[in-house]
């Protein structure tokens, strides 16, 4: 009896805890969301208006400051988000550059993404898997500002303050879930551009 009160157990948790890492947008966690339907997930964020002259070339950068960009996972860090936004654009058949240093208009229609981070964690689902919640939460707090690839002229700026819970347990959104989440919704206003 009591084992089988604790297998019970154990399926009930699994069950419970997988429900943690369901995106509620219907998109499996190897695709990106935005690529088979129309997302209407709740946002993270508020919407940017992107002209649909802009939306079919997207260039972007990161920075942050000093200690964010000294910070010995930066480069990996960055990664995440190169990785991820272009796997976004290649579903939307949109036009991708990752820049490194400051980015500066140029003379073609697209979307300057402008990445400041004002501080971030970065830990990956290995590390949260066969560690558990030992291994801290991970948290992004980021700015991304729009603006005219042509001239510089801010569409507008989007806000992201991502985090995990120890509640999540190992199945808490960890960065590279964070990031997704953040692609989701930028792309989601490109495929929305007019």
């Amino acid at each position: 009896m009591r084992q089988l009160s604790f297998s019970f157990t154990l399926v009930a948790a699994l069950v419970l805890g997988g429900c943690a890492t369901n995106r509620g947008d219907g998109a499996s966690a190897s695709a990106p969301a935005g690529a088979a339907t129309a997302d209407t997930s709740p946002r993270i964020a508020t919407p940017v208006t992107v002209p649909a002259a802009s939306a079919r070339n997207v260039v972007m950068s990161m920075t942050g400051s000093k200690q964010v960009v000294e910070a010995k996972d930066w480069a990996d860090f960055k990664r995440e988000w190169r990785d991820t936004f272009a796997e976004y654009a290649k579903a939307e058949g949109i036009a991708f550059t990752f820049v490194e240093g400051d980015l500066v208009p140029r003379a073609q229609d697209g979307t300057m993404l402008l990445v400041n981070v004002a501080d971030y964690r970065m830990i990956g689902i290995a590390a949260r898997v066969f560690l558990g919640v030992m291994t801290g939460n991970a948290y992004i707090d980021a700015k991304i500002k729009f603006a005219n690839l042509r001239n510089g002229a801010a569409f507008g700026e989007q806000q992201y303050n991502t985090a995990s819970s120890a509640m999540g347990g190992v199945f808490a959104k960890m960065t590279p879930q964070q990031v997704d989440s953040i692609g989701s919704e930028v792309f989601r206003d490109l495929k929305a551009a007019k």
